[in-house]
């Protein structure tokens, strides 16, 4: 057994009283008793042995049998067999184990000692006699316990009180003292050190002689009153401290060089003045808990404050080390919040902030706000800050200042309040979800701008919601509601559009329109996106040379647009609105040589006049066609369309009437759809409901469910007749009217046919009879 061990126990089981140990105790007796037993059986062969001896000494002196002599071999065999049935190593292991259950056993009463050990009254030792006193009172030999002070402790070591040559004594003391019930003051100039000191109930006063001495307390969690530090220089560290009030740290005549208070959860703050900390020498400063409203870090390289949730007060943070890195726990700031820093500025953990600014003279320095959703206040950017980081940022309720990014990406901005978004660098602003409706977005005042969101609210002064609307060379809205006119863009050379559907869906509902007019002299390119919807769409007098639709659009007009190279339809109708209208008219000295509508469908107008160079044109959908009540009307002339013409052959008695045969791509795509549209039924199978006419009388007698003929006027301009040799003899129109006997028709009778005074071309169902199919 342990030496002291029986010692020990008598003074646990006097001071903690009938404690039950019975399972530590039943299992050192099973131990014991194993061990028991294989000694017990070491003993018996100790007995056969002595017995063995005692026989032989008896037969000494007399005549051995072979029957004395065989006894004796066969015992020293069994005590041969006895011995080397004998286990060393399992004794050797049980001995092992009994020492360890031992030092369990006496580690446990060594801390029911601990926790049972009291000092009444105040600790003071300030003079040699004291600190005899507290050696009589209190052990310190390594086994003894710590103790609780009932009451304060107060320590001065310095020369004159003779403490300092006794240091050594003074810390075997300090060692001891595990908690204190009142307040702690330890002056000193030397040395030392409050290694099991955990908890104080006042307040805690460290002080040092300039700087020239340590003083530790590296297990203190808690002290219930302030703190004090004075006199303290290089590293002073409280690494788990978790609760205290205010810290108050004296720099005067000393150098701080790092402060490491990092674990505070509870109280605070840590100043060196009212509300404030300035460490002037501090490289290295790790703070929890509330902060002080001023912190001035002058060398500091290294800042951390650990504490999360709400930052409620005011914060001036100033971190002028070279290249200083830093971290803040908060969450949310709601008070006003300036950070001053040469490095960059990092706060992944912030989600909302006040008014604020952050402030770098580091030159191409980042601003990193990943996780911020919202902002409630004025935030200023430095413009040092060339990259900056605000993809998480929702909602914006006040005014935004990024003054060096280059490239502003706000791809999450929603809702905002009324405020300026201002980015003096920034030729780039892109954010796709954001309405400028009570937003105004100042970008740089030179240069091609990019400009990419989801509504432009103000189209009538659009300068309202993009101050530099003028320099805006591309331009996405990505659900435009209201009728844009891009006019006052007079630099933008790209438009990206897409229009927001009104739901639910009903005649003349979708009411939003673009406007492209010839104040848009740079712009080249318009892309409709392929889920815009779109109530019309105007383009009239501009230099655009490419123009690709998608999406849904009711009516699209494209005027006097003398650069327009391709236009490549790509939209269709929009179900539940009105029939769609097309209008491609003089687009005389263009490029635009052909024209597919056949992605159209529901078509109700189709006006196509005046482009020149236009050789090829192909009609809407035949298969999904307008319902009745729509009005069907058709005029084409005045573009570059052919086709042949062979003449009406007159009748006489022997030969009959032969009427005239127009050949022609464009013709008989259109003589398709208008023949699927005489049969379209309100509810099939009524019957038919449109006539193809242009007569009042026979528009006056239609005897479908609806009065709405269709109504067509379509001339080519490049025809051949093959009655003669000469090719592209003129107009259609001018080589029906020369037909006589087309004129004449079947009977022969002047006036009898359609075609009588004719100068529009096929406007009738006898002359689009006549088209080839």
């Amino acid at each position: 057994m342990k030496k002291g061990l029986l010692g020990l126990v008598v003074i646990a089981l006097t001071v903690v009283g009938c404690q039950n140990y019975d399972d530590q105790f039943d299992d050192l007796n099973k131990k014991i008793a194993s061990l028991s037993s294989d000694v017990t059986s070491l003993s018996s062969i100790a007995a056969s042995v002595t017995a063995l001896d005692a026989k032989i000494t008896s037969l000494q002196g007399s005549a051995l049998t072979d029957s004395d002599l065989a006894s004796i071999l066969t015992e020293i065999a069994e005590l041969e067999a006895s011995v080397e049935a004998i286990d060393n190593a399992a004794i050797e292991a049980e001995v092992a184990d009994l020492n360890t259950e031992i030092d369990t056993i006496l580690d446990k009463l060594g801390d029911i000692l601990s926790a049972n050990a009291y000092y009444e009254g105040n600790l003071t030792i300030t003079n040699l006699g004291q600190l005899a006193n507290a050696q009589e009172l209190i052990k310190t030999g390594a086994d003894d316990p710590t103790v609780t002070v009932r009451g304060n402790v107060l320590v001065t070591i310095n020369s004159t009180n003779g403490l300092k040559d006794s240091i050594a004594a003074v810390n075997l003391i300090l060692s001891k003292v595990r908690s204190a019930q009142g307040d702690v003051t330890l002056t000193t100039n030397a040395a030392a050190s409050l290694p099991a000191l955990s908890y104080v109930t006042g307040s805690v006063s460290l002080n040092g002689d300039k700087g020239k001495v340590a003083v530790s307390a590296d297990k203190l969690l808690t002290v219930d009153g302030g703190m004090s530090i004075s006199g303290l220089g290089g590293v002073v560290a409280f690494p788990r401290l978790s609760s205290v009030g205010t810290v108050t740290v004296t720099t005067s005549n000393v150098t701080i060089t790092t402060l490491n208070l990092g674990a505070i959860t509870v109280g605070g703050p840590v100043v060196s003045a009212a509300n404030a900390l300035t460490l002037p020498n501090a490289t290295n400063v790790h703070l929890g808990g509330t902060l002080a409203a001023s912190v001035t870090l002058a060398k500091c390289v290294d800042f951390r404050h650990t504490t999360g949730g709400v930052l409620n007060t005011d914060l001036d943070l100033s971190i002028a080390g070279t290249a200083a890195t830093f971290s803040l726990g908060s969450t949310t700031f709601k008070g006003t919040v300036t950070i001053t820093t040469t490095g960059d500025i990092n706060l992944p953990n912030i989600t909302e902030i006040a008014t604020s600014t952050f402030i770098t003279s580091k030159s191409n320095a980042e601003a990193h706000f990943p996780a911020l959703t919202k902002i409630t206040g004025p935030v200023d950017i430095d413009s040092d800050a060339k990259t900056v980081d605000l993809t998480a940022l929702k909602t914006l309720n006040s005014t935004l200042n990024i003054q060096g990014d280059t490239t502003i990406d706000l791809p999450e901005l929603v809702t905002t309040a009324v405020t300026t978004i201002t980015a003096g660098s920034a030729t780039s602003f892109v954010a796709p979800k954001l309405a400028t409706t009570s937003v105004v977005i100042v970008l740089k005042s030179s240069g091609d701008l990019t400009v990419s969101i989801l509504n432009l609210a103000d189209t009538t002064t659009p300068v309202n919601d993009i101050a530099q609307i003028a320099n805006v060379k591309t331009l996405t809205v990505a659900a435009q509601t209201n009728n844009l006119d891009v006019s006052d863009a007079t630099s933008l050379a790209t438009l990206n559009f897409t229009g927001k559907q009104v739901t639910p869906a009903g005649a003349g509902l979708q009411n939003n329109s673009l406007t492209i007019t010839s104040a848009n002299s740079s712009l080249k390119t318009l892309n409709i996106g392929s889920s815009s919807f779109l109530g019309a769409l105007t383009v009239t007098g501009t230099s655009l040379v490419n123009l690709t639709t998608a999406g849904a659009i009711v009516d699209i007009d494209v005027t006097n647009n003398a650069a327009l190279e391709a236009f490549n339809f790509g939209h269709t109708h929009l179900q539940g609105d009105n029939e769609s209208s097309v209008t491609i008219v003089n687009n005389d000295d263009a490029k635009l040589t052909s024209i597919d509508l056949s992605s159209l469908s529901k078509v109700g107008t189709v006006v196509v006049t005046g482009n020149a160079k236009l050789a090829t044109l192909v009609a809407p959908s035949a298969d999904v066609l307008a319902t009745s009540l729509a009005s069907i009307t058709v005029t084409i002339n005045g573009n570059d369309l052919s086709g042949t013409y062979t003449p009406a052959v007159a009748p006489t008695g022997t030969v009959t009437y032969s009427a005239p045969v127009i050949t022609s791509a464009a013709l008989s795509s259109f003589k398709a759809w208008i023949n699927a549209n005489v049969n379209v039924d309100i509810a099939s199978p009524a019957g038919a409901d449109r006539t193809i006419t242009t007569s009042a009388t026979v528009l006056a007698t239609n005897s479908g469910v609806t009065n709405n003929v269709i109504n067509y006027n379509i001339d080519l301009d490049n025809v051949d007749d093959t009655t003669t040799s000469a090719k592209e003899t003129g107009n259609l129109s001018a080589i029906m009217n020369g037909d006589t006997n087309a004129r004449d028709g079947a009977t022969g009778a002047p006036g009898d046919n359609d075609n009588t005074g004719d100068v529009t071309g096929v406007n009738s169902a006898r002359e689009l009879a006549t088209v080839a199919d």
